[in-house]
């Protein structure tokens, strides 16, 4: 018998999903999409200080997910797969509309018409744990999750150099002394 409460219901959420194998974002959409059928949108932006990496807008014609662009592509899926989690959820609990967001964001949209907005700030509350817990999920019954970019590559060593050198440690700091 499957559990009961929270963790059986995501488990029951992950298991009738239709995930694409290997999985594609793109094609994940699309399914939830027709299953649901409302579109989905997708678009990235550059959160700053205070700005949070995800953002649902819900509105009467169409969900928009917003997501970080300036980060990994594991990241990127995970903000874009926990946005998605708040709807598979029916998460209904937005904070008040943000009317100059709204308009920065979708300003084809007429704020009037949004419906709900849900961003991603931190994960005090019952609904963004669960969200994160359901996003972590789909990742791993992907069966190939993305995989976290690796901690060195071709630049590591440049910007090694350019910290010392900062600091006041590396080859050309000492000889600039």
């Amino acid at each position: 018998m499957r559990g009961t409460g929270r963790k059986g219901r995501l488990a029951t959420i992950v298991r009738d999903l239709d995930i694409p194998r290997p999985f594609d974002l793109g094609d994940f959409v699309a399914r939830l999409e027709h299953q649901r059928n409302r579109p989905i949108v997708l678009r990235p932006f550059r959160a700053g200080p205070g700005v949070p990496c995800g953002l649902l807008i819900a509105t009467a014609d169409a969900d928009y997910v917003f997501h970080e662009q300036g980060t990994t592509p594991f990241h990127a899926t995970h903000i874009k797969l926990h946005e998605l989690a708040h709807i598979l959820l029916d998460h209904r609990n937005g904070t008040v509309v943000w009317t100059k967001l709204v308009n920065l964001l979708v300003p084809d949209v007429d704020p009037e018409l949004v419906q709900l907005i849900l961003s991603r700030t931190a994960y005090s509350t019952a609904e963004e744990r669960e969200a994160e817990t359901l996003a972590s999920l789909i990742l791993e019954e992907t069966g190939d999750p993305p995989r976290p970019a690796p901690v060195t590559g071709p630049e590591t060593g440049s910007f090694l150099d350019r910290l010392e050198r900062a600091w006041g440690r590396g080859s050309s700091a000492s000889q600039a002394a």
